[in-house]
């Protein structure tokens, strides 16, 4: 089984938390919920690969307010380490871009839990305080 490490973002707008669901042409994870993410594949530091693949993935800037320490999640296409950050943006004025989800939306905390594959991160991003 193959590792990969990539780096999370658990987007705030005022009390809810964007979420993409993965184009249906995606390698890993195709049609699934996800928080926005990237892999952690170029010289850039983890940080600036987020804030990128954030404006990359729904035109939104952000501000990184809180980073915590790294999780592994497994699955059946790989084992992922995950870097994850809280980052809060001033508008809910996002675009989707085709290439990387499908979809978008702006969740409550208890809306999120009705995305049963999103509660292996949901877990442990309230653990380490990125999620309320």
């Amino acid at each position: 089984m193959k590792s990969y490490v990539i780096t999370t973002a658990v987007v705030r707008y005022k009390d809810k938390y964007l979420i993409g669901k993965r184009a249906i042409s995606k390698k890993f994870a195709s049609n699934k919920w996800e928080f926005i993410s990237g892999f952690v594949d170029t010289s850039e530091s983890v940080e600036e690969i987020i804030l990128r693949e954030l404006y990359e993935e729904t035109k939104l800037k952000g501000k990184i307010v809180k980073s915590a320490d790294p999780y592994i999640n497994q699955d059946e296409e790989a084992k992922w380490i995950i870097i994850p950050y809280l980052v809060e943006v001033n508008t809910s004025n996002f675009v989707v871009n085709k290439k990387d989800h499908s979809e978008l939306k702006l969740l409550s905390t208890n809306e999120l839990n009705n995305y049963e594959e999103l509660a292996g991160d949901i877990e442990q991003l309230k653990i380490r305080g990125l999620l309320i």
